[in-house]
C-alpha cells in the first residue's frame, strides 16, 4: 500500500534560532576585534622617537595635574579667540585622499596641500608653545627650581613599563629618589 504523502511543508529553521546565530557570529567578531586591538595596542607601533624630538612631551608631563589643566583650558582659549578652524584640516584631508587616489598623482597639489596643514600646525603649535612659556614664565623662582627638578626626573627615568628595553642597547639609568 502507498503511504499517504503529507501536504504540510518540510519544516523551517525557527527565526529565533537564525537571530541567534546571526547574534553569536556578531558577537565573535566583536571579540575578535577588541582582542586583536589590544594586541596591536601592546605590542606599539613601532620606533616612537626619543623623547627629545618632542617637545611638549616632557615639560607638560613635568608639570602639576592643575598646571597641566590651567595650560590646556589657556590653549583652547587662545585657539577660539584666533578662530582656529579644526574643519578646514578635515577637509583638507579629505582633499589629500582624492588627490591620492587620483591618477596620475598630481604632485603639485599634494604639496601644496600639505603645505597647508604643516602652515595650520605650526600655527596652533606656535600659539601653545606660547600658552606653556606665559605658565612658565609666571612662576616664582621656587616653583620653577621645583618644576626643573620634575622636568630632570621626567627625562631621566625611562620607560615604565621594564618590558621594553633603552633603543640604543645600553642600560638605562636607576630611578633616582
Amino acid at each position: 500500500m502507498t503511504e499517504p504523502t503529507s501536504t504540510q511543508p518540510s519544516p523551517k529553521p525557527r527565526r529565533l534560532t537564525r537571530v541567534l546565530l546571526i547574534g553569536s557570529l556578531a558577537l565573535n567578531v566583536l571579540i575578535i576585534g577588541v582582542v586583536g586591538g589590544a594586541a596591536v595596542s601592546i605590542r606599539g607601533a613601532g620606533d616612537k622617537g626619543s623623547v627629545s624630538d618632542k617637545f611638549g612631551s616632557p615639560h607638560i608631563k613635568a608639570l602639576t595635574f592643575e598646571d597641566k589643566r590651567e595650560v590646556g583650558r589657556a590653549i583652547r582659549s587662545a585657539y577660539r579667540k584666533s578662530n582656529v578652524d579644526h574643519r578646514s584640516d578635515h577637509q583638507h584631508y579629505k582633499e589629500a585622499l582624492e588627490i591620492l587616489r587620483s591618477s596620475p598623482l598630481d604632485e603639485a597639489a599634494l604639496r601644496n596641500l600639505v603645505g597647508t596643514l604643516d602652515q595650520a600646525g605650526e600655527r596652533r603649535r606656535a600659539m601653545a608653545r606660547d600658552v606653556f612659556l606665559t605658565k612658565i614664565l609666571s612662576m616664582s623662582d621656587a616653583e620653577r627650581t621645583v618644576y626643573a627638578d620634575r622636568l630632570e626626573d621626567v627625562l631621566t627615568r625611562g620607560p615604565k613599563d621594564k618590558k621594553h628595553p633603552s633603543k640604543d642597547g645600553k642600560p638605562r639609568p636607576p630611578k633616582q629618589p
